[in-house]
């Protein structure tokens, strides 16, 4: 009797031994699937960019006009610069505008300066098509797929606002770009990398305002006072490193950068500010200052709430509702959010979003035909993809999974 319990504990034991292993192996196999067809989207998604983007340059090769933003703002003042004379005192180029870019993009992009215009032109140009390529690609994270890939080149690509920043030459997806990569490096600890993306952002501070608040506040909730003001001073450091070979060719640039930044003549810019200014007088102010503090509160909420990478494509996407002075063009800044909430989303619901993208495109081009079509008329654009990603993401899963730990 004794022997028979025995032999049936032993052949339990093998029973149960035999259906662990069975499991831990099937999780095992299941696990190397999965990062197999990682593997696949990600080298996949590579190939796609790569195919899409030349197909690109191709494609818009004739967009990039010169003597617009590109002249007047980057290649004529590192034209200047490199040759030892002040970068912000344009006068002998005719330049449509005077030079406003903050001097950190001069200082970062001055060898364009030793180039002809057409060439630095079409090297820019290029520059741009890889830096969308570099968003489309970081921002999907896990999430990332080969067909994903492929319609969001398609969106962002054809995005208005996309299209115009390409004719002129514009720097707003180096500074989209650059702030996507400083969330990916405080992600990683690497602070110093971090500061570099974001001082070069500031280049546009209206623009890196919001994202730069919501990083001051991760450092403070790491390491309090003294985390943000270490945030701070890397930033404050890396500013003044981007702006060296200004103070190297030539040391007395700072009074002309002033005077060239005043000189710019106020026209009416597609922000809330000018919105609520020109149709409700005195009472717009308030308008505007009430909706600065509620989107500064939500910036807030979003940082307390969500992984850095998300609450930073948030932040980007809820600048121009904050800045006075912003284009159409700036509004790519949009982008990453929308890559967000699309990977994020099922088939159906991406079928719908779609559908209300396509509205978008359809009412941009309404605007755009008009005979009296002008730039504040595209005003309602950020609301718009906005309302859509807040509509469609899913606040109780979707925004606490982070998106972009993958790269």
């Amino acid at each position: 009797m004794t022997e028979i319990i025995v032999t049936l504990t032993k052949h339990t034991e093998k029973v149960v031994y035999d259906s662990v292993m069975d499991k831990t192996i099937s999780h095992e196999e299941k696990k190397l699937a999965q990062d197999e067809l990682r593997a696949f989207h990600k080298y996949a998604s590579i190939i796609v960019l790569v195919l899409m983007g030349i197909l690109a340059v191709w494609l818009f090769r004739q967009l990039a006009a010169p003597r617009m933003d590109f002249y007047n703002e980057l290649w004529g003042p590192a034209s200047l610069l490199v040759q030892g004379k002040s970068p912000y005192d344009t006068s002998s180029l005719n330049p449509n505008l005077s030079a406003a870019w903050f001097p950190m993009a001069i200082g970062f992009f001055f060898p364009l300066g030793w180039l002809p215009e057409t060439a630095a032109l079409r090297v820019w140009f290029i520059f741009n098509i890889l830096e969308l390529c570099a968003i489309i690609y970081i921002v999907q994270g896990d999430d990332r797929s080969a067909y994903n890939t492929g319609i969001l080149v398609l969106l962002c690509l054809f995005f208005p606002p996309t299209l115009n920043h390409f004719s002129l030459g514009q720097i707003s997806i180096t500074v989209t770009l650059c702030l996507v990569l400083a969330a990916h490096f405080a992600n990683k600890e690497r602070h110093w990398l971090s500061a570099l993306c974001v001082a070069l952002a500031l280049s546009k501070p209206h623009l890196a305002l919001l994202a730069g608040l919501g990083l001051s506040y991760r450092h403070y909730l790491r390491g309090k006072g003294r985390g943000m003001i270490y945030f701070w001073t890397r930033t404050l450091a890396m500013s003044l490193a981007l702006c060296l070979p200004l103070f190297i060719a030539h040391p007395n640039w700072i009074p002309d950068a002033i005077l060239s930044m005043r000189q710019n003549p106020f026209w009416l810019y597609p922000s809330l500010f000018i919105l609520f200014q020109r149709y409700f007088d005195a009472w717009g102010y308030i308008m505007w200052g009430t909706t600065s503090i509620f989107t500064v509160w939500s910036c807030y909420l979003l940082w307390r709430r969500l992984p850095t990478a998300n609450a930073m494509y948030w932040s980007l996407a809820l600048a121009p509702l904050l800045s006075p002075y912003v284009g159409s063009w700036d509004f790519v800044v949009l982008l990453p959010l929308l890559i967000l909430t699309f990977v994020k989303i099922n088939r159906a619901q991406k079928v719908f979003y779609i559908i209300l993208y396509a509205a978008a495109w359809h009412g941009m081009a309404l605007v755009q035909i008009q005979e009296a079509s002008h730039n504040h008329f595209f005003w309602w654009v950020p609301l718009w993809f906005l309302g859509m990603s807040a509509f469609m993401t899913n606040w109780k899963t979707d925004n606490l999974r982070g998106c972009a730990q993958r790269v």
